[in-house]
């Protein structure tokens, strides 16, 4: 579920604030820290001169003679447009909240301090190669050339406010770790594997297998088609064109009693999982990240060349997860490769969605199993292996915390698996002990993750912008470790293609399903499967790649990948509409990616229809879904009472028998889930256990959860369903990453923005999502869309979530926002000459002195 980080509830502010009423705010205050975007700056560490063109949505074309000023550009603009923003970031990527927040966020920091991240980031710069090093550093200096001529308040309105709370602070200068660091946070937020171990693992312990197996259908659903329908591993390598083979079945973790002795402790480090800070995406097993993408052979287009759609799902936000931005090298070289545009992370060099002069890319998460959680037996600051006991790796770390003059130590430490989770709070060690019986081991969870070991991504995302063909392409992606992507990719010269890249374990026994025994070791990783091995394709038969974070590849291809994919409601639209389309227009794509059909309905409201009510007021809701085409348009009455509806039946049919941390929130996962359980009417999960004496069955539950919604929607909108309206109950709010949820009304109001109505939903093409455990309001949804034509990359089209620009009130802070919430786009452009006939703002970047 998304998550309301705790540490965005600023006690201080709330009196400061209640006590001037805001007064200090003023338009000047507001302004102070809008970026300079005419004219002339002079930067040290230069070559040359470099020009900075913006047009009316504040997208930044940069242009520069060599590479080093190219990214000591783009840092000085990401800067300029969102350096706090940036520094949240790296506060929480290094576990150092607390030195902003104070002490409510020693716990958060105590756990990623557990994690890590920045501890693997620094290991991680060592492996990277001299020019990726370069980059890294000339970014840096970008952003450093700004905070050295620009004061806190300049900087930021979010530290003037934090300035009124008593935060005497500057902040330090920029490092390379510091962009390394948060792919990890990136990579952290996009994997949940580790969500089912607990869940499946507590579960067992609590219903027995036959009910867990319920929880988690096999893949694929039927008719619904994985990414690459044929391909297997054949002599050490992947073979495209190769028939499926068989896959070896590996053995659960531990057994269903071990389960039922540690499940405390699971549900424990679940409750903690659910504390982290929400960074870019919900990272739970039920939750809303994901993403489409597709790209059409130029057989299948109207413009002969191919066509290529992204448009990844994240949280919600104000500023957007990602910024746009053009780097280019005036003349393109081997010194200078750059001619890249797309979608950037504020606080790392180059572009990670977009197109170069060749080629464009696209992303999606593929949910990989890359994380296992290991149960421990720990004495003292021993582990067991096998009948021996083997010291831990032991380390303390110091964490300042604000309006404290002493830091506080915590102790962290790690078995050969990796850092034991449950050394991250009190609670958790208190709970393992228990979990243990007296005068026994105390028990403890580890975590293997790959992306607790160092890697050369940033070297991929470096090289992916320069790549000129698919050969080059792959050879980049090789080097993409964590997070694992769909990667999807078009040529000029007519060449589309797939690759999953990603360090993905190979495994002796657990299935990665749930917990290991970590003192057998028999259960360790025995090594990564090699990238020659993972699937690939290059212009299949089908003349079009489908990904929406739905199965890789069937069973057939030979190696465990993962068991969290997507189960293809929206992946299966998008093939249908590519299908039934012989010749594909840039305009198609563009309303492919506003589909707002509801494929799960064909599966559910049949059954809806044919239940006798004999409450005809109830009955009257029912009939909104007589002659509903699925569409889950803002004005859809049938929308508002189909979502509410599958609201009802996963609340009455699994709170019962689930604790409220696994309480089911929607989506696709639970659309499968149901799928079956529609044909099992007798099934126990729809029985009530807390009604005695009556055993309900599926048709009671579907009556009831009918008459809930009907009282819902009365109570919501209106007693006539003529005033029931989908969007009345779907609506979006873009909200600040730190103050939008401070809980201070007038503080909001200056960062946040909108309540827009929208349509489409979870498990839908248009993929406005919303936690069923909290209401209907959308909590992530496409944070961009992309279109481009490889006929012509000028025609291309693109929109962002919110803005360019991380400034309250500044023109490009969510000047996007009411395009993106209609669906519209803006032209996509970067040759020299459509960029300069746009262009509105021009600055010119020269060396100091």
């Amino acid at each position: 579920m998304l998550r309301k980080p705790r540490w965005l509830l600023f006690a201080a502010i709330v009196v400061v604030l209640a006590l001037v009423g805001l007064a200090g705010v003023s338009a000047a205050t507001v302004r102070r820290s809008y970026p300079q975007i005419d004219g002339e700056i002079s930067l040290p560490g230069l070559n040359g001169p470099v020009e900075v063109l913006r047009d009316g949505l504040g997208v930044a074309h940069v242009y520069a003679d060599n590479a080093d000023d190219l990214f000591e550009a783009q840092g000085y603009v990401h800067a300029q447009d969102r350096f706090f923003e940036m520094d949240v970031r790296r506060h929480i990527t290094a576990g150092r909240l607390s030195e902003l927040f104070g002490p409510s966020q020693v716990e958060t920091d105590t756990f990623i301090r557990t994690l890590g991240w920045r501890r693997v980031a620094e290991q991680e710069l060592q492996l990277l190669s001299a020019s990726t090093r370069r980059y890294l550093d000339a970014y840096a200096d970008g952003v450093n050339a700004y905070l050295q001529s620009h004061s806190p308040a300049d900087i930021s309105l979010e530290y003037s406010l934090l300035g009124l709370q008593g935060l005497d602070y500057s902040p330090e200068p920029w490092t390379a770790v510091d962009s390394l660091a948060w792919v990890k946070a990136m990579a952290w937020d996009l994997g949940a594997n580790m969500d089912r171990e607990v869940e499946t693992s507590l579960m067992l312990a609590r219903v027995g297998p036959d009910q867990t197996a319920d929880l988690w259908q096999d893949y694929p659903l039927k008719n619904f088609d994985p990414i690459l329908t044929s391909g297997a591993v054949r002599a050490g390598a992947f073979d495209p064109d190769a028939d499926a083979g068989s896959r070896r079945v590996l053995p659960r973790g531990l057994s269903e009693r071990d389960t039922t002795t540690y499940s405390e402790v699971l549900r424990t480090v679940a409750r903690r999982l659910a504390s982290v800070p929400t960074l870019v995406a919900d990272r739970t097993v039920d939750g809303a990240t994901g993403s489409n993408s597709w790209v059409v052979s130029g057989d299948r287009t109207t413009t002969g060349k191919p066509i290529l759609a992204n448009d990844p799902h994240l949280a919600t936000s104000i500023p957007s997860t990602f910024t746009q931005i053009g780097l280019h090298c005036r003349t393109v070289s081997k010194a200078c490769p750059f001619e890249v545009t797309g979608f950037s992370f504020s606080g790392m060099p180059g572009v990670v969605i977009g197109r170069n002069a060749s080629m464009a890319w696209g992303l999606t998460t593929s949910y990989v199993d890359a994380q296992d959680l290991y149960l421990e037996e720990v004495r003292g600051d021993t582990v067991r292996v096998g009948e021996v006991y083997q010291p831990l790796q032991v380390r303390t770390e110091q964490i300042k915390v604000a309006g404290e003059d002493t830091p506080r130590t915590i102790t962290v430490r790690s078995s050969r698996h990796g850092p034991l989770l449950s050394d991250a709070s009190e609670d958790l060690r208190q709970v393992g002990t228990a979990a243990a019986g007296e005068g026994n081991d105390a028990y403890a969870v580890s975590l293997a993750w790959t992306g607790l070991q160092p890697n050369r991504t940033m070297d991929a995302l470096l090289r992916i912008d320069t790549a000129s063909s698919f050969t080059e392409f792959r050879a980049a992606a090789k080097l993409l470790a964590t997070p694992s992507q769909n990667l999807v990719y078009a040529g000029t010269d007519g060449t589309i293609g797939y690759q999953l890249p990603g360090a993905i374990p190979e495994r002796g026994r657990g299935d990665g399903d749930t917990v290991s025994p970590g003192w057998d070791t028999d259960f360790d990783w025995k090594g990564l499967i090699p990238f020659d091995e993972l699937p690939w394709a290059e212009n299949p038969e089908e003349g079009f790649v489908v990904t929406a974070n739905n199965q890789i590849i069937g069973k057939g291809y030979g190696r465990h990948l993962g068991s969290t994919y997507s189960y293809g409601w929206r992946s299966q639209e998008i093939v249908d509409a590519l299908k039934a389309n012989p010749r594909l227009s840039v305009e198609q794509s563009l309303a492919l990616q506003g589909d707002d059909t509801v494929r799960f309905a064909d599966v559910l409201v049949p059954r809806l229809l044919k239940l006798k009510l004999a409450d005809p007021w109830v009955a009257e809701g029912q009939q909104t879904l007589v002659g509903w085409d699925y569409s889950s348009a803002e004005d859809s009455a049938a929308a508002a009472y189909f979502f509410v509806v599958v609201h009802d039946i996963l609340e009455r049919t699994f709170r019962d028998q689930m604790p409220e941390e696994l309480w089911p929130t929607g989506g696709d996962r639970w659309n499968a889930v149901l799928t079956t359980l529609l044909d099992d009417p007798n099934n126990v999960w729809w029985d009530d256990a807390r009604t005695e004496n009556v055993v309900e069955k599926r048709d009671d539950i579907l009556r009831a959860a009918m008459t809930d919604a009907r009282k819902e929607l009365t109570s919501l909108m209106s007693r006539d369903t003529d005033g029931w309206q989908w969007g009345k109950l779907h609506r979006v709010t873009l909200r600040h990453s730190t103050l939008g949820s401070s809980g201070i009304g007038p503080i909001e109001r200056l960062f946040n923005r909108g309540d827009w109505s929208v349509g489409g939903g979870p498990a839908v093409v248009n993929a406005m999502a919303f936690d069923d455990t909290r209401g209907y309001g959308v909590t992530a949804g496409p944070t961009m869309r992309m279109v481009v034509d490889l006929a012509d990359l000028d025609r291309s089209r693109w929109i962002n979530q919110s803005g360019t620009s991380g400034h309250a009130y500044h023109p490009n802070y969510d000047d996007q926002a009411p395009l993106w919430v209609s669906n519209q786009t803006v032209p996509f452009v970067s040759g020299r000459t459509a960029v300069e006939a746009a262009t509105e703002h021009r600055l010119n970047l020269v060396p100091t002195g």
